[in-house]
């Protein structure tokens, strides 16, 4: 099972800003309104799922492949 990181990786945020250039990124960032916060080394952490809902990529909400069973009754 492949495990994805809670954070895009630092190449991630390269490819969506369009640049390597950390002050840039946050610029970017900054820019389109998109919330983040920068390591010790000044680096823009952007979560994963606020980067897919952001992208309109969001995966299905909790409980919504869940079977509803309310109406269900026991014999």
């Amino acid at each position: 099972m492949m495990r994805t990181s809670t954070f895009l990786s630092p190449d991630e945020i390269a490819d969506l800003t369009d640049t390597p250039v950390k002050a840039l990124q946050c610029h970017w960032l900054d820019q389109k309104g998109w919330t983040y916060t920068q390591s010790r080394m000044g680096n823009p952490k952007v979560l994963r799922s606020y980067a897919e809902q952001k992208l309109g990529l969001a995966s299905a909400q909790p409980g919504d492949s869940e079977p509803d069973f309310t109406a269900w009754t026991t014999a």
